[in-house]
């Protein structure tokens, strides 16, 4: 029996002649528009790629979708984050997800530099100026020479470093333990306390999980002090949010830049918003037309794989 792909109408436009050339049997159920998919297309689903055109629009129509989908064999996501409890469904009734790590890296990663140039130059304030018409004189603070913790050590931090080591700063790895070949000096995830005090920036990378939410203490950005900047383009809940903002309101913390939050969407009255110094970004440090690009020749060559019988790569286990 050959297999039925699930996926947006635009994905389906834009790939339909490749799809037939990778796999001539492969049959196409589209979401399109706001047409309902029959219950019998979505008996046939074997494949599902969540492509990043779905995001945030349509989203929640595609998995309705696909969360029906009962002869699912595949699902593919374009994010590289699989912390949802929706992914754990999939993967707890016997399907394979695979994600596409790595798409997103670099675009997240020149956000993270944009939010270190903009803070060192206290661009919020500037604009504040601006917007009252005030011409307010100020010297920046250089980049370069600046030690920056990278903390987490997959496809962003990996990227972070590189520009950040193109910026002449110093990066620091932070992982849980070396493993030899790593292109900077590593520090373990242990000692996150001492490493926000010897560093100027700290860069929180890393995916949300039992050991991980809230690693970003109360404790850690006092340690990063007055003088020091945070960046989190984890997960909100990596940080203490009310930690962030009372540290940012007193002048405890010398800036932050954000790009996740808990709850998303961050609630309009909520502290961090009116913060000194901060700059927030609503989860679309990632969100570019190459990050598009990137993740659809992921699940093609994934989906050549599976046509060739070999084994699918960036399988993960939420």
């Amino acid at each position: 029996m050959s297999d039925v792909l699930f996926c947006t109408d635009v994905f389906a436009e834009e790939h339909r002649d490749r799809l037939a050339s990778i796999a001539p049997d492969l049959e196409l159920v589209e979401l399109v528009a706001d047409e309902p998919v029959s219950p019998e297309d979505i008996e046939r689903i074997t494949i599902a790629f969540f492509s990043h055109d779905a995001w945030p629009e349509r989203a929640e129509r595609w998995f309705g979708v696909a969360t029906r989908a009962g002869a699912l064999e595949w699902f593919h996501t374009m994010s590289a984050g699989v912390d949802s409890p929706v992914f754990t469904s999939f993967v707890e009734r016997g399907v394979v997800l695979t994600n596409s790590s790595g798409a997103s890296a670099p675009p997240i990663a020149r956000t993270v530099m944009m939010y270190l140039l903009a803070l060192s130059r206290d661009l919020p304030a500037m604009v504040r100026a601006q917007d009252r018409g005030d011409w307010e004189w100020r010297r920046w603070i250089e980049l370069e020479g600046r030690s920056i913790a990278i903390v987490g050590w997959g496809p962003i931090g990996v990227e972070c470093a590189r520009l950040a080591d193109a910026f002449g700063m110093e990066p620091t790895i932070v992982r849980r333990a070396a493993r030899g070949g790593e292109p900077h000096p590593v520090r373990p995830l242990d000692d996150l306390v001492s490493i926000a005090a010897d560093h100027d920036v700290v860069v929180v990378a890393l995916p949300l999980t039992d050991e991980t939410e809230g690693i970003v203490s109360a404790e850690v950005i006092d340690a990063i002090g007055a003088d020091g900047l945070l960046v989190n383009v984890g997960r909100g809940e990596l940080v203490d949010q009310a930690a962030l903002a009372s540290a940012l309101v007193d002048g405890r913390l010398g800036g932050a830049g954000v790009d996740v939050t808990t709850p998303e969407p961050l609630p309009s009255d909520d502290p961090l918003w009116s913060a000194p110094n901060v700059i927030i970004t609503p989860h679309n440090s990632g969100s570019t037309d190459g990050t598009g690009r990137r993740s659809n020749e992921m699940f093609l060559a994934n989906l050549e794989r599976r046509v060739a019988g070999d084994d699918l790569v960036d399988v993960v286990r939420p």
